[in-house]
């Protein structure tokens, strides 16, 4: 389908979030799906959904290459070839605190998710690597939710990793849940964390994908021995999995 580009925004250096008018999508988005758009001749990209309001859906993305680029630099009113909604999103939250775990182009799906279920118990806690990467800040705060924060490098919020807010959180709340988005290391390291605390924990992956719906094979990952499966497709049967499901029980 096309969509029209209804707004564009530069929330941080390298980083661009279109608004597209979503009348014709079809149904509505769940929090950790993506649009797959076509990048003016390169491979479709994997976008997640970074809200949805007032009839419109956006997708923030950073400029990375050359596809990233051409969607940086399309303009209002112009249309984007789009797939979608695809994949498998995050789940309602479960009963008791849930934390939020966001890592640079992780956090928009989760400031979705929280856009979704206004009324839940939640702790917000984003990383990135510099204060340029960490985006959506403002918005949580619109919504009443003040992130904990914290960067690589120190320019903001906690010098760290967002790894080490969560164990901090999960100290003070051993039953607790955990929704998380970011790079395969931080869910890596959030997969053993919550291993370790017995504490639910959902995985949103970041992947790159060739088709998007499953036929290619190109963005499988390993799922945990005795799961059910050897691989699963982050495309289809993700791209947001319950931590057992690539992790097992046993802590990583």
């Amino acid at each position: 389908m096309r969509l029209t580009i209804v707004e564009r925004r530069v929330p941080a250096s390298d980083h661009v979030e279109l608004l597209l008018d979503a009348s014709g999508l079809g149904r509505r988005p769940e929090p950790g799906q993506f649009l797959h758009v076509a990048t003016g001749g390169t491979l479709r990209r994997p976008l997640s959904f970074s809200r949805v309001d007032d009839g419109r859906v956006g997708i923030l993305f950073r400029v990375v290459g050359a596809g990233t680029a051409w969607l940086a630099g399309r303009a209002v009113g112009e249309d984007l070839d789009v797939m979608g909604p695809l994949g498998r999103g995050f789940p309602p939250p479960p009963p008791g605190p849930l934390a939020l775990v966001g890592g640079g182009v992780g956090i928009p799906p989760l400031f979705f998710y929280a856009q979704c279920w206004p009324d839940a118990s939640l702790a917000v806690l984003l990383g990135a690597r510099d204060r340029e990467a960490l985006v959506m800040v403002d918005d949580f705060g619109a919504r009443g939710l003040h992130p904990a924060l914290c960067t690589d490098d120190g320019s903001f919020g906690r010098r760290g990793r967002v790894t080490d807010l969560l164990a901090t959180w999960l100290s003070a709340h051993p039953h607790g849940s955990v929704m998380a988005c970011g790079p395969a290391p931080m869910l890596h390291e959030v997969a053993r964390l919550t291993t370790d605390a017995h504490c639910p924990a959902w995985l949103g992956f970041e992947q790159r994908m060739g088709c998007g719906v499953g036929a290619c094979l190109a963005c499988v990952v390993p799922g945990a021995p005795g799961a059910g499966r050897t691989w699963y497709r982050v495309c289809t049967d993700g791209p947001v999995f319950a931590r057992e499901m690539l992790y097992g029980e046993a802590p990583p």
